[in-house]
């Protein structure tokens, strides 16, 4: 028997027309408070506490896991001269760092970094900036501090803690304490001090996948190294037993061909650290005053990179004594797009592959970089350069005059632009 279909009576339709309106209204809402983009299918996996085994890092359950992602600079936005600046006004920099982090730094971000496949961000502090004065600390800096690795973790993607700008080398970034940490005993115990406060305040957070102990060390021989990562280790593990610590290698290796990691230490949740940017002429070409013009593949030093010699280099590190039998993590890795072109990105291409096929770990550097052009996977736009150094200009002739809400906002990611073919690039090497 055929049954006939009642009729719907309007006041259902318009029932029915309503929930359909809201559950809309619902979805763009959610969509809107995740920065414009779509809400994951799969809330991602609760990170665990990872840790070393052999040459490996493995998770909770006795899985390799490999880290791949950026370093960003999500924490620290104000530099030096600005945070001196604003301090001589009698005015707290780290608040104005604060407010500015949340321009630099938005849900636009995790989801693109996540959504490329990342599960790291190598994220830096400065030593300047975690203390109001000797052995006292910024509570708003250990604040935000709080806040960015809730932010990476609870969207499954681990943080590496790493201490920079204190007193560790003369590079250019560094030049606030001299390379003094090596020699200056009450400036050593300020640092290693620090560290024993983070131990103490993150050691029962599974977000962070652990300690990079100091940035681009520049020893100046290797007890000094040693020495001075033995008292660190000391009073991270007097706090903390379950984080990996990362040891970077001294960045004047050639100089100092005996120093390296600075030898061996008594932990079994160690991992071995450098930074890669061979050639160097190649991929620091514009920055500074350096001549651009260079070419990959080419002859650097009677030594012809292409991707060949890059995998004999990263061989050899390998089977080198000290690091043979420990995870290697490449920190930082990036070349001078905006003069390299199409030839940088052939490097990262052969930097990735080579990475990816010894399990290497590795952060790209960097997210995204404010000026100038040079390294970052996000740059200024042509327009937005222009308007941050207009910005600039007026700062400076107004002795460091206080940014509105417009200025902020040139920070926010939309206002910055991917150089063209390094997403997939990135993308591919992260899947990987």
């Amino acid at each position: 028997m055929t049954k006939i279909a009642k009729p719907i009576r309007k006041e259902v339709v318009i029932k029915r027309r309503l929930v359909g309106i809201v559950a809309v209204l619902i979805i763009g809402i959610a969509s809107i408070a995740w920065g414009g983009n779509h809400i994951p299918e799969n809330h991602p996996k609760p990170l665990g506490f990872l840790s070393v085994k052999g040459n490996k890092i493995v998770n909770a359950e006795g899985d390799k896991v490999i880290l791949r992602g950026f370093e960003y600079s999500c924490f620290n936005i104000i530099r030096k001269r600005e945070y001196d600046a604003i301090k001589s006004k009698g005015n707290d920099p780290n608040k104005i760092n604060k407010e500015l982090a949340e321009y630099f730094f938005s849900k636009d971000d995790i989801s693109q970094v996540s959504n490329m496949g990342a599960n790291v961000v190598r994220v830096n502090m400065r030593l300047w900036q975690m203390e109001d004065k000797p052995y006292s600390y910024s509570q708003i800096s250990l604040g935000l501090l709080d806040e960015v690795i809730e932010k990476w973790g609870k969207n499954g993607v681990y943080v590496i803690l790493v201490l920079g700008e204190a007193g560790q080398n003369v590079l250019v970034h560094n030049k606030t304490y001299g390379n003094i940490l090596w020699t200056n005993k009450k400036f050593q115990d300020r640092v290693v001090s620090l560290w024993g406060v983070l131990a103490k305040r993150y050691k029962d957070n599974p977000y962070i996948a652990g300690y990079d102990i100091i940035n681009e060390p520049s020893a100046p021989n290797k007890k000094a190294l040693h020495s001075f990562y033995e008292k660190a280790i000391h009073e991270i593990r007097e706090n903390d037993k379950r984080h990996i610590l990362f040891i970077e290698r001294n960045v004047l290796p050639r100089k100092f061909k005996n120093v390296s990691f600075g030898g061996t230490y008594n932990d079994d949740n160690i991992a071995l650290s450098f930074h890669f940017y061979k050639p160097h002429r190649f991929t620091h070409q514009g920055v500074g005053k350096r001549r651009t013009g260079q070419k990959y593949p080419g002859v650097y030093d009677n030594v012809y990179w292409d991707k060949k010699q890059i995998g004999k280099y990263f061989d050899e590190v390998l089977a080198s004594d000290e690091v043979r039998g420990k995870p290697l993590y490449v920190g930082e890795f990036s070349a001078s797009f905006w003069y390299g072109k199409q030839q940088a990105l052939k490097w990262v291409t052969d930097v990735l592959d080579v990475l990816n096929s010894r399990g290497i770990h590795y952060s790209f550097f960097q997210y995204k970089t404010a000026m100038p052009k040079t390294f970052g996977y996000y740059s200024p736009t042509p327009k937005t350069e222009k308007s941050l150094i207009k910005l600039k200009r007026k700062k400076k002739k107004k002795k460091r005059m206080s940014l509105s809400a417009q200025d902020k906002a040139l920070l926010h990611t939309v206002n910055f632009e991917i150089v063209p073919g390094l997403h997939d690039i990135l993308q591919a090497g992260f899947s990987k």
